[in-house]
């Protein structure tokens, strides 16, 4: 599986069990996420993700690598993820089972791996659990400027073989999601813009097949 793909997997499931949804009580970002992370147990987002490769300098990224993109989740194990949808050069990734498959179109290969070799077990765990978001990740509010229409959290994963460093999760003044960030072990840098969001959608067993 392409390095860069499996990395963008690797965040977009973590969107989806990191607060991907909408909630009717604005406030504390970090409330709003437990909240989320209780409500969802199934989702479908259209997303951008911005992927920003190690820098050569500390702190000096370059201009990322974007990818378009759309996710279907159901939990515990099942997800539908499409890169570039629609183009020649798309890529799909299904889980169902603790088992992935991909097509990537633009070569023609195919292939299939166990979930866990290519997804990060953070998002493993958040996808396999409802309500255990603080079990497998700290969260802290951000301090951000009185009157700040958005608000977000920091979030510091405690489990074990995760290659996420910390992340952060933005609100609008709604609650609703607006971007996720992740810094990886190897400081690559990863950052979701949520587009579009329906929670709690009914899927069908063909949603989860190439």
């Amino acid at each position: 599986m392409n390095p860069i793909r499996s990395l963008s997997c690797i965040a977009l499931a973590l969107t989806l069990t990191l607060g991907a949804a909408l909630s009717a009580n604005a406030g504390s970002a970090t409330a709003q996420l437990q909240y989320l992370d209780k409500t969802s147990y199934s989702g479908h987002l259209d997303v951008s993700v911005d992927l920003y490769d190690p820098p050569k300098k500390p702190g000096q990224y370059e201009a990322p690598k974007r990818y378009p993109a759309k996710l279907l989740f159901e939990r515990p194990d099942r997800f539908r993820l499409v890169l570039r949808p629609g183009e020649k050069d798309e890529f799909i990734a299904v889980a169902e089972g603790g088992i992935v498959r991909w097509l990537d179109r633009a070569t023609g290969i195919s292939g299939k791996e166990e979930a866990g070799k290519v997804t990060d077990p953070l998002a493993l765990a958040l996808l396999g659990s409802a309500g255990e978001l603080l079990r497998f990740s700290a969260s802290k509010d951000l301090v951000l400027p009185k009157g700040s229409k958005i608000s977000g959290a920091r979030l510091q994963p405690n489990t074990w073989g995760s290659g996420v460093e910390e992340g952060l999760a933005w609100f609008s003044s709604d609650g609703k999601p607006i971007g996720f960030e992740f810094l990886l072990a190897d400081d690559t840098k990863v950052f979701v813009s949520v587009l579009m969001f329906q929670q709690n959608v009914q899927t069908k067993p063909d949603d989860f097949k190439l």
